[in-house]
């Protein structure tokens, strides 16, 4: 039986896939990706390969959190600076995973 580690995170992910755009520090566009989920305190988001070349240790981000009500439907725009904590890659070789951390938490509201 394995034995489970605690959890050292301190906000919860929630798995969440929506568009990411990574600007490196003159606000060029580096890599466009989608999460695969999301925290107040960071992400992990799968980016083309040939990305990781032009990513360097931080990011600018920004993505948009799909937000409804019985009513409405829209897009919650947010934006922050973040450090790259690793990359990876996947399956298909044409795709890399990316882990960041989110220079300060951001209010997303996704823990329920």
């Amino acid at each position: 039986m394995t034995e489970r580690r605690p959890e050292r995170r301190r906000f919860r992910r929630a798995a969440l896939s929506c568009p990411m755009k990574l600007e490196d520090a003159d606000q060029e566009l580096v890599a466009l990706g989608k999460t695969l989920n999301l925290s107040d305190s960071g992400a992990y988001l799968v980016v083309s390969i040939e990305s990781l070349r032009r990513l360097g240790k931080t990011a600018r981000v920004e993505f948009s959190i799909p937000r409804s009500t019985p009513n409405t439907y829209m897009l919650e725009k947010f934006r922050a600076q973040a450090h790259v904590l690793r990359h990876e890659p996947m399956l298909d070789d044409r795709h890399a995973g990316v882990a960041l951390q989110f220079d300060q938490p951001l209010a997303l509201g996704l823990a329920d």
